[in-house]
């Protein structure tokens, strides 16, 4: 199953090491809720655990590979609340995997993702 999410905000999970607070925490996963919502994904009818690829295509400076985890955290709980996945727990998600490339200036950040029995 594959699909395309813009990103409402691009995150580094450095800013979250910096200490934001809770209420912004919380804005960040109503956006995400909102970007997983709007692009209508079908719920997964595949087997389980899934594989979950996550391609990322942001403007602006390169962040380090494993810094785009808070995106990815984000968009599987938003997954769960959007009913596109039952749960987030190892018997629903047992792999993931980061990829990501620079887009130009001016255009969107999206998200490209593949749900895959493991």
């Amino acid at each position: 199953m594959k699909f395309t999410i813009t990103i409402p905000e691009k995150i580094s999970l450095n800013k979250i090491y910096a200490g934001i607070h809770f209420r912004e925490r919380m804005q960040h996963k109503e956006q995400y809720q909102w970007a997983v919502h709007t692009s209508k994904i079908d719920r997964y009818e595949g087997l389980y655990p899934v594989h979950i690829k996550y391609h990322f295509k942001l403007t602006g400076s390169r962040l380090d590979i494993d810094n785009h985890v808070y995106m990815t955290k984000m968009v599987a709980d938003a997954l769960v609340a959007c009913g596109v996945i039952p749960g987030d727990e190892q018997e629903y998600i047992g792999a993931i995997t980061i990829t990501a490339e620079k887009l130009r200036k001016g255009e969107v950040n999206v998200v490209e993702m593949e749900l895959s029995p493991l």
